[in-house]
């Protein structure tokens, strides 16, 4: 009797699954590397091997449903986590589902809504017109920091038609009282066709004390057989002592935006907004269907480090990598950064510090697969 109760039930869960062609993946990707960096500490000449993430993606796992409820309606989910391959620890600041968690509906008429933890607007955007698609270390796409990566408590509206897209997206800051304080607003609007990607976009977002981060940016990529091109450009301004909460559920918390309240003089010294001017250019070129070779220059004209003081940051990133399969592929990164001005003594530098030192190299062998 049980067994017969068991299987009509496992016959009914079936049925109904399958009128409502719903559908869960579990997906995900390993990506680790051995690594080679100079000036990686304090100490004079400092230098580092190690074993650790790899240069082109996080590793993750997750799950995503998606379920048909009828007049061309889903509702989706997505449930994904960040770890560290070399020591299984959680990655995003321990959080169980720290990448991505969230849930959605979506119309094809009327585009798609979704709540949760949400990559931002900026970096989801932008990333299509960074010759490596933000990869994986600080060294190679610092310029996330200038917008951040996540945003918790979030809500999103993404919509296209014909090529053209609109994304809207609000985070709740989560302050009694004050509705404004925590939370970031972002709009993109975006062109995909005829072998060309281009969008812009807009982000404002505000601390504790009503203090902002704005961000402005656009980019595109075009295809020309095997190569193709790729142009970015950001300009950000951070209020003087502009400060992101480092707990869970302060303001900001987990956005990896920088702050802007300290100095090389010391703690909440900054009397001057910081304006970072950000340009890019990259390519990718595949020789094979198996091997791709690709290259990117990034400068950073930075003003108001310290009060009137200014800097650069100049970044090249190479890679060559090689499909061992659909699923498989291996790869050699070189990534060298150079500072000037006062961006070499600046602790809120994007790309971080190299213990007072104007330049930092690194170089990795990996391997990379995903399921």
């Amino acid at each position: 009797m049980k067994i017969k109760t068991i299987t009509l039930t496992a016959g009914m869960l079936v049925c109904g699954a399958a009128s409502a062609q719903s559908s869960m993946t579990l997906y995900g990707a390993i990506d680790t590397g051995l690594r080679y960096t100079t000036n990686a500490a304090t100490s004079k000449n400092a230098t580092t091997w190690g074993l650790g993430s790899g240069a082109l993606m996080g590793s993750r796992f997750g799950l995503k449903g998606s379920e048909d409820i009828g007049n061309g309606t889903a509702v989706k989910f997505v449930l994904e986590d960040g770890f560290i391959p070399t020591t299984g620890a959680f990655d995003q600041q321990g959080q169980l589902f720290g990448r991505q968690a969230w849930v959605g509906i979506d119309n094809q008429t009327f585009g798609m809504l979704q709540a949760g933890r949400i990559y931002s607007i900026p970096f989801w955007q932008l990333s299509n017109y960074d010759a490596f698609n933000f990869p994986n270390y600080l060294q190679e796409a610092w310029e996330t920091r200038f917008f951040g990566v996540r945003l918790d408590n979030s809500a999103k509206y993404s919509f296209s038609r014909a090529g053209f897209g609109l994304q809207l997206q609000h985070s709740f800051g989560g302050q009694a009282g004050d509705f404004q304080a925590g939370s970031t607003d972002a709009v993109a609007l975006t062109y995909n066709g005829n072998g060309l990607a281009v969008g812009a976009v807009a982000q404002r977002s505000s601390d504790a004390a009503d203090r902002h981060a704005n961000v402005f940016g656009g980019g595109a990529n075009y295809a020309l057989g095997p190569v193709t091109l790729y142009g970015l450009y950001i300009y950000s301004k951070r209020d003087a002592g502009f400060t992101v909460g480092t707990a869970s559920g302060s303001a900001l918390a987990n956005t990896s935006i920088l702050s802007n309240a300290n100095t090389a003089a010391g703690a909440n010294k900054q009397t001057a907004s910081r304006r970072d001017s950000y340009a890019e250019i990259g390519a990718n070129f595949r020789v094979t269907p198996a091997l791709s070779v690709g290259a990117s220059l990034m400068l950073d004209n930075v003003a108001g480090v310290a009060g009137d003081a200014g800097g650069k940051i100049k970044t090249l990133v190479a890679l060559i990598d090689y499909r061992l399969s659909k699923r498989t592929d291996i790869y050699a990164e070189l990534d060298r950064n150079v500072l000037n001005g006062a961006s070499v003594t600046d602790p809120n530098s994007p790309v971080g510090s190299f213990g007072g030192r104007a330049s930092q190299t690194g170089a990795t062998f990996g391997l990379r697969t995903l399921f």
